[in-house]
């Protein structure tokens, strides 16, 4: 029998990760499981994705629908999570309170929770044993090595829709880290090198940690004004408070969107054809 297929033995182990953290989002709601089962659905996610590529399925992906689904759900729930952590890293209590605030964002939160545990209770998960039996057998006589140049093909063509997505890199931020995230899943089933170098994958990672940066201020710059406009009177002092609070965290926004840019020009020079 042919030694197990990286891409295999990732797949399995994300897989493993998944149901884990599944189970313990199903028996509590918790920040910290939802982060996991997240990540672990990008990464079945972009492995499914390189199995689509390289043998040609289509429809492979749609076997990942109600997963991508749940991960969908859970997003907003995490969302507002991080909205509450992010606004005290703003909030300087001398300025003045916002309690209203706070209050709003729990109650959106339950509210969200409440919802999500709805379609955790409704959930059933075919789609990825199914996925689990093509991958096994269309890679159990798949030879990475042997077919390197075809998986760099499929990054490179990742990496040119990245460099499309530069020209409106502001606007496009979220398809970039989507597309960067898959490439970086992709370069750590393999050996060092046969992407990207150490120094490279390196980079990534952090373009990837701006990127993050760069969504999760755009998310509570979005709550914070949902709030504001819905639910405060312009005459308040959280109102002035809070749309302080916006300017502040898009300017750092900003900020993390120009590194994320400068460095993915970098990393495309270095990587590209010579």
């Amino acid at each position: 029998m042919p030694d197990a297929n990286p891409i295999t033995e990732h797949w399995r182990t994300e897989l493993q990760i998944y149901y884990q953290n599944l189970l313990l989002v199903q028996e509590q709601m918790n920040a910290e499981p939802i982060h996991d089962l997240r990540v672990a659905i990008k990464k079945l996610r972009s492995y499914v994705q390189l199995y689509a590529v390289l043998f040609e399925k289509k429809d492979a992906e749609e076997i990942f629908a109600k997963t991508k689904e749940l991960f969908s759900v859970l997003g907003k729930y995490r969302n507002v999570e991080i909205t509450r952590q992010l606004v005290f890293s703003f909030y300087n209590n001398k300025e003045g309170v916002l309690n209203s605030l706070f209050v709003y964002l729990q109650l959106l939160q339950d509210q969200i929770g409440d919802y999500c545990r709805q379609v955790l209770q409704r959930f059933k998960e075919t789609g990825l044993d199914e996925m689990t039996k093509l991958l096994e057998k269309d890679f159990e006589n798949f030879n990475p090595e042997a077919n390197a140049e075809k998986i760099k093909n499929v990054v490179a063509s990742s990496m040119k829709k990245v460099e499309k997505s530069l020209k409106h890199f502001k606007n496009k931020s979220h398809l970039t880290r989507k597309h960067l995230k898959d490439i970086f899943y992709w370069a750590k089933i393999f050996p060092d090198d046969f992407i990207f170098t150490k120094p490279q994958l390196k980079t990534l990672s952090r373009i990837l940690d701006h990127l993050g940066n760069v969504q999760d201020h755009e998310m509570m710059i979005t709550n914070l004004k949902n709030f504001r406009k819905t639910v405060l009177f312009s005459s308040l002092v959280e109102y002035d408070l809070i749309k302080k609070i916006e300017t502040k965290a898009e300017k750092k926004k900003n900020r993390f969107l120009e590194k994320a840019n400068k460095m993915t020009e970098e990393l495309l020079i270095k990587t590209g054809p010579e």
